[in-house]
């Protein structure tokens, strides 16, 4: 597994595409070739020398898109996909790629989801994120330790 060192600051700014492709559909590339101009100035060169971790998870959300819904929509039965705020999917469909599909270690991907939370979200936003990925990771027998 890889491990949280550096991956904070690329987590945020494929939130970041992500938000923005759930408010405004466009093509994927078209929306991380149009973000990472905007976000370079936010996060420096080490964006461009990194952007592949970006790209890799905003590809990744977007090719697993219906399996990541299922995922979240498992362990949330009460609380709609489409009742959710934007940021909130986004951060969820992140964390649970991230832990599933990107063999990033549980615990750093639900630490810095609920901090995106914490950032962009809602009052209760961080407690519910904590929440879903927490459950996820028990159904899928996956250690947060």
């Amino acid at each position: 597994m890889r491990n949280r060192d550096d991956q904070a600051p690329y987590r945020k700014a494929a939130l970041l595409v992500l938000a923005s492709l759930d408010i405004s559909p466009q093509e994927t590339s078209e929306a991380l070739r149009l973000e990472r101009g905007t976000l370079r100035e936010e996060f420096g060169p080490d964006l461009d020398a990194n952007w592949h971790l970006v790209e890799e998870r905003v590809e990744g959300v977007f090719s697993q898109m219906a399996k990541l819904n299922e995922e979240i929509q498992a362990v949330s039965p009460r609380w709609k996909m489409a009742r959710m705020a934007p940021v909130d999917r986004s951060i969820l469909r992140l964390g649970f790629w991230d832990i599933l599909h990107g063999g990033y270690n549980a615990w750093a991907v639900i630490n810095d989801c609920v901090e995106l939370a914490k950032d962009y979200g809602e009052k209760g936003t961080p407690a519910f994120v904590n929440g879903l990925l927490d459950q996820m990771c028990k159904n899928h027998g996956i250690s947060i330790l």
